[in-house]
Order: structure tokens, then C-alpha cells, then sequence
């Protein structure tokens, strides 16, 4: 299948689905206001593109509109890199407190800084794509803004941390708090993409 034609399909199943609310609309008995007949239900136009023009479509749909706009798409991209980090970071940790002959200290610090500086720049580009203010109508949404926020904050603690040689377990158990919202986060992250249960697990 193409990504015309998956497109298309997609494009099919909202037409259905607002097909499907205009047949409910339909057996309720909601009247016209103009003349108190029921309002037939009318199928949308994408239900009979072809894939090229759903295609099209689509692309004009999802045309940027300004640099905010485009700052604010760049947050799904930048937001992989600090999960890699972070997450090798905490393993480079667990090495070393098994075999700390291994020397990754400096693989480590590396790893740690190069992880917060990418999730302060994912956080700020997440706060431009989902409006900056304190509070949102979406619960998911909101969780995975302050859960996001919360990750940076404690990356650049962990960065101090790592450069502290004293402080080696209190970094270690920032990472261990970091892994674990770092997995949280991109629950949250599929809840909004992907919808309710996108896991399949409740």
C-alpha cells in the first residue's frame, strides 16, 4: 500500500465515522431548524478522492503557518535524542557500579550533559507545540507537559551531579528517577498520538 492509499483509507474511516454520527443523528429525531425535518446526513468529499488528491489533501492540511508552527513540529524529533542519552547514561551507571574498573566516567558525564541539553531543548520545543501555560483541558496532555519539564529539570541536576565525583550515588539514583519518567513520558507521548490504551494493556 502506498502513502497515498493509507492516506486515503484514513481519510475513509473519519468519512465513516462522521457518516456513522449523522446516522445517529438521524434515528434521535433531530429536526432541521428551518423547516423541522430531520437533516439528512452528508457524506464528506474526501470519502471519494483518489489517493493522489487525499494525498494532497493531507499535505495542504498539515502545511505549516509560521516558525512557531515549525519550532513546535520539531519536538517529536528532538525528544528521541535526550531519551537515548539519559537512558545510556544510566546504563554506563550500572556498569560502573558493577565493574567499576570499566571507566566510563567520562562516557558517563558526556552522556549526561548531551541528555539534558537535548531535553531542555525538547521541553522548550514541547511547550511551544502544545501553548505555553499552566494548565490544560487534556489530563494526558498536561502530565506529559510537566513530566517533560521535570525530566530537563532533573538532567541538568544530574549534569552537575556527574561532574561531582563525590556525588556518584545521589547522580546514580537521579538517573534511576530519570529512566523510569523516560518511560512514563513516552506513554504519555503514545496516549496523545495514538489514543486511549494505544498499548492494548487495560
Amino acid at each position: 500500500m502506498t502513502d497515498a492509499e493509507m492516506v486515503q483509507v484514513e481519510m475513509g474511516h473519519d468519512a465513516d465515522a462522521e457518516h456513522h454520527a449523522g446516522d445517529d443523528h438521524h434515528d434521535t429525531g433531530m429536526l432541521d431548524h428551518h423547516d423541522g425535518e430531520v437533516a439528512p446526513a452528508v457524506a464528506p468529499a474526501e470519502a471519494s478522492l483518489t489517493p493522489e488528491q487525499a494525498m494532497a489533501a493531507a499535505i495542504a492540511e498539515n502545511r505549516a503557518t509560521s516558525v512557531i508552527d515549525v519550532l513546535g513540529r520539531l519536538h517529536p524529533v528532538a525528544a528521541h535524542f535526550p531519551i537515548a542519552l539519559l537512558l545510556a547514561a544510566a546504563i554506563a551507571e550500572l556498569m560502573l557500579l558493577v565493574r567499576p574498573s570499566i571507566g566510563l566516567e567520562v562516557t558517563s558525564r558526556f552522556l549526561v550533559a548531551g541528555g539534558a541539553a537535548g531535553a531542555v531543548v525538547a521541553a522548550l520545543l514541547g511547550w511551544t507545540a502544545g501553548g505555553w501555560r499552566l494548565s490544560d483541558r487534556s489530563e494526558t496532555l498536561g502530565l506529559h507537559r510537566w513530566n517533560g519539564t521535570a525530566i530537563a529539570a532533573l538532567a541538568l541536576l544530574a549534569t552537575w551531579l556527574a561532574f561531582r565525583s563525590e556525588r556518584r550515588k545521589a547522580l546514580r539514583v537521579v538517573l534511576l528517577v530519570l529512566a523510569v519518567a523516560i518511560v512514563a513520558q513516552g506513554y504519555l507521548g503514545g496516549e496523545m498520538v495514538f489514543g486511549p490504551n494505544h498499548l492494548g494493556l487495560r
